[in-house]
C-alpha cells in the first residue's frame, strides 16, 4: 500500500478512536449528571396557591425523585403547616413513601396556610422549601386549636436548617458525592484507554505494513 493511500485511512482510524473516546466518556458521566440533581416539588395536596374550603385530614407533597428515608421511619424528613396564627397545624409526623411525603392535620381558622419540608433528596443531599394554600372552611364548628411548635419527630432536622441529618452526613443510602467519584475516574480510565489506543495506531500507520528496517542492498 502506497503512502498516499495510507494517510486517508490513517486519519480515519484516528478520527474514529478519538470519537469512540468522547462518547464513552458521555455515557459514563450521564449517569452522575442526573443523580447530582436535587429533588423538586412536582405535586401537592392541597395545590400550592389553591383554596381549600373543607376540611382536610392531610397534606401531601410529591417529588419527581425518591426520597430517602434514612431511619425507616420517615424522621429523617420534615414538614410543619403553619397557619395564619402562626400556630402550627400538623398532628404527627410525617411519613415517607417513595416519592411521597405525607404529615396528618387539623386545620383552624380561615386563612393562609404555609407547608414547609425539608426532606433528603435521592441525591444524598437536603432540600427545603414551602408552598402556601388558603382555607376557607363553609361552616365548621370546631376549629383546631394547633400548637405553638411542631410535634417532636426523631431527630428531624429543623425547618430551614442546612445542616444534613446524622445519616446523611455519615454517607447513608444515597451518597451522591462517592457515587459521582467513582463515575468520573471510570469515565478518566476509558479516556486514557481510548488515548492510549490512538497512540498505538499512530505508531503502527507510521510502520506501516509490511515495513522492515532498512538493509544493505545485497552483493550480487
Amino acid at each position: 500500500m502506497s503512502a498516499a493511500t495510507r494517510l486517508p485511512r490513517f486519519r480515519q482510524t484516528v478520527f474514529l478512536v478519538g470519537l469512540g473516546a468522547v462518547v464513552a466518556a458521555v455515557l459514563a458521566l450521564a449517569p452522575a449528571a442526573g443523580a447530582s440533581a436535587h429533588d423538586y416539588l412536582v405535586d401537592s395536596t392541597p395545590a400550592a396557591n389553591s383554596v381549600q374550603t373543607i376540611p382536610i385530614e392531610k397534606v401531601s407533597l410529591t417529588f419527581n425523585d425518591r426520597v430517602l428515608d434514612l431511619r425507616g421511619d420517615g424522621s429523617s424528613a420534615l414538614m410543619q403547616v403553619v397557619g395564619p396564627d402562626t400556630r402550627h397545624f400538623e398532628t404527627g409526623c410525617p411519613t415517607i413513601l417513595d416519592r411521597t411525603v405525607t404529615v396528618p392535620v387539623a386545620l383552624g381558622p380561615a386563612g393562609r396556610y404555609t407547608v414547609t419540608w425539608q426532606i433528603v433528596s435521592a441525591d444524598g443531599h437536603v432540600v427545603s422549601n414551602s408552598i402556601a394554600f388558603t382555607y376557607r372552611p363553609g361552616n365548621d364548628p370546631s376549629p383546631a386549636a394547633g400548637s405553638t411548635a411542631r410535634p417532636k419527630c426523631g431527630n428531624a432536622v429543623g425547618a430551614g436548617s442546612t445542616a444534613a441529618p446524622p445519616a446523611a452526613a455519615a454517607g447513608g443510602r444515597g451518597g451522591g458525592g462517592a457515587d459521582l467519584g467513582l463515575v468520573v475516574g471510570i469515565a478518566a480510565g476509558i479516556i486514557a484507554l481510548a488515548l492510549l489506543g490512538v497512540v498505538i495506531v499512530l505508531i503502527t500507520a507510521r510502520r506501516g505494513p509490511g515495513s522492515t528496517p532498512n538493509r544493505p542492498p545485497a552483493d550480487d
